[in-house]
């Protein structure tokens, strides 16, 4: 069934050094329409400068053209480096800075990310390098960049819609062309969002599934592998404890932390084999909202921080 939807286009911007990831990136994009199109009423139109700018003589330089004809146009851009920083334009250092330039004059969404994989030691050009690390460094003092994270890519764009609907809720107040007001669901979440702080606050979760709040909330993560899916889950889990210097309390238990959130209905099976069997869960928009927000509020903050102190004491 067709249903009406605001159309963002994102720029995928980057040097020829991440081929790869610019096609998971698109791919990302295609799986966040069939997601959540429908559901928040907006679809991604991934914007690739080889599929979209046709051949034109500008009489500048080429990265005119391109800037004319796609960027733009486009409302937000993600910005993916590696070895490479890009060739050097008339108005930029390279095309692809000048073109997350473009989206920080004109108040764009943004997000950048930097590859953090084995780099060859044949064929690199060290200097080239140098400037991927200065670029780095000027981009942190003024603004947050990521680490290439393929499976993070669709919260990231969740997460930047639902700040684009919000201004412009704010700016439009009252207005939206795409739904209509529903107030009687707007107090079932405002219910569910009580019952899930109540629920944190309340000790009745065990002390791996306070954990996994916390993982949430540090790694931004709301999908979880079940059966053979399971060990990529387990795997980003136990990075995390790592770094937090947590003893496996949260991997070791994951299944089981898994079957209790999704009895608790704080997670919902969103794939599943042929035979019927979960391989995916996730945790429901709004749920996944609500604990986001709720990692400011002083009682839960003080919370997670304790369990995960107290995390090596544990004992299962």
């Amino acid at each position: 069934m067709s249903f009406n939807a605001e159309v963002l286009r994102v720029l995928i911007a980057s040097p020829s050094d991440v081929t790869a990831e610019r096609n998971e990136i698109e791919k990302a994009i295609f799986e966040w329409n069939s997601r959540y199109a429908e559901e928040l009423q907006v679809v991604l139109l991934p914007g690739r400068w080889e599929n979209d700018v046709v051949p034109a003589y500008g009489g500048i330089d080429p990265q005119q053209i391109i800037n004319k004809q796609l960027v733009h146009k486009c409302d937000m851009v993600i910005g993916v480096f590696w070895t490479k920083l890009g060739t050097p334009t008339t108005q930029h250092s390279s095309g692809t800075l000048e073109e997350i330039n473009i989206f920080i004059e004109e108040n764009k969404e943004v997000m950048v990310y930097f590859l953090d994989k084995a780099i060859p030691r044949s064929g690199i050009n060290y200097a080239e390098l140098q400037r991927v690390d200065d670029y780095k460094a000027e981009y942190g003092q003024k603004g947050v960049y990521a680490t290439y994270d393929q499976s993070k890519i669709m919260d990231h764009l969740y997460r930047k819609v639902m700040d684009h609907k919000k201004k412009n809720e704010d700016l439009n107040p009252g207005q939206n062309a795409y739904t209509q007001p529903h107030p009687a669901k707007e107090v079932t979440k405002e219910i569910d969002e009580t019952a899930v702080k109540q629920l944190i606050l309340s000790n009745k979760l065990t002390k791996p599934e306070m954990l996994m709040l916390a993982y949430i909330i540090n790694t931004e993560t709301r999908h979880f592998g079940a059966q053979w899916k399971a060990k990529e889950t387990i795997a980003s889990i136990e990075k995390w404890e790592q770094h937090e210097s947590i003893p496996g309390d949260l991997s070791h238990n994951y299944s089981k932390v898994i079957a209790n959130l999704a009895d608790r209905e704080l997670i919902e099976a969103t794939e599943e084999t042929s035979h019927g069997n979960v391989r995916l869960y996730a945790m429901p928009l709004k749920i996944y909202d609500h604990i986001w927000s709720l990692k400011d509020d002083d009682d839960i903050k003080t919370k997670l921080e304790k369990i995960v102190l107290d995390a090596v004491e544990l004992s299962f």
